[in-house]
């Protein structure tokens, strides 16, 4: 995966005055008749931290884990509150808790191959709450408008099964790695890992795939 703490601050900026539809899509579909205890994987600056604490839902417990030990200096800085922690979405099992909401917010796309994403999807039946939801979104990679805009940005994947590709985007002077999932391969690893799925689908934008899976 890509070090974030190489442009830590420039990528953070650069994160603030994004809209995040999706995200507003997420939280009108959480319930509000009891409190939330929420992880937030890949959280970054947290973001999503900040739109939670803008919405009606009452927030009792969050934890937001990344690798870039920069990008949590600045989630720290705006929410010296909550709770952050150094570490990769692939050791999930060293979290001992629950929790009623998971998100995976643009970084599930992030892992390299079909045995990461099953791992990191098997970790979570620990991790969710009778009753919880996981919500994710993938960049959708494949869709008109992205195929378009990242086509120079195709590098030789090892995944052909569902006719997937594999980028290299820049950020900055930086690459990182995303796989571009279509819905068939999500809902395969989906079913494949043990969850059942409520929506998976092509956001109304057209760059984003958003799903949410429960158990």
């Amino acid at each position: 995966m890509v070090d974030y703490n190489n442009f830590a601050k420039t990528f953070s900026n650069s994160r603030k005055n994004m809209k995040w539809e999706e995200i507003n899509y997420f939280i009108s579909l959480m319930s509000l008749d009891k409190p939330k205890t929420v992880l937030d994987v890949g959280c970054g600056n947290a973001r999503l931290l900040g739109c939670l604490k803008s919405s009606k839902i009452e927030l009792i417990d969050y934890l937001g884990i990344d690798l870039s030990s920069g990008l949590l200096g600045e989630a720290k800085k705006a929410y010296p509150k909550y709770n952050f922690l150094e570490l990769d979405m692939l050791d999930l099992k060293k979290i001992n808790k629950k929790f009623s909401d998971i998100f995976f917010i643009a970084s599930f796309h992030h892992l390299k191959t079909i045995e990461e994403r099953l791992l990191v999807l098997s970790s979570l039946h620990n991790l969710l709450e009778k009753g919880g939801r996981i919500y994710m979104t993938n960049w959708a990679l494949n869709s008109p408008l992205n195929r378009k805009k990242y086509k120079s940005s195709q590098i030789n994947g090892s995944e052909n099964r569902f006719g997937s590709l594999d980028y290299k985007i820049k950020i900055g002077v930086f690459s990182r790695f995303y796989h571009s999932f279509s819905l068939e391969e999500l809902n395969y690893l989906f079913s494949k890992a043990g969850f059942k799925v409520l929506n998976n689908y092509l956001f109304e934008n057209n760059k984003n795939y958003v799903s949410i899976i429960h158990i």
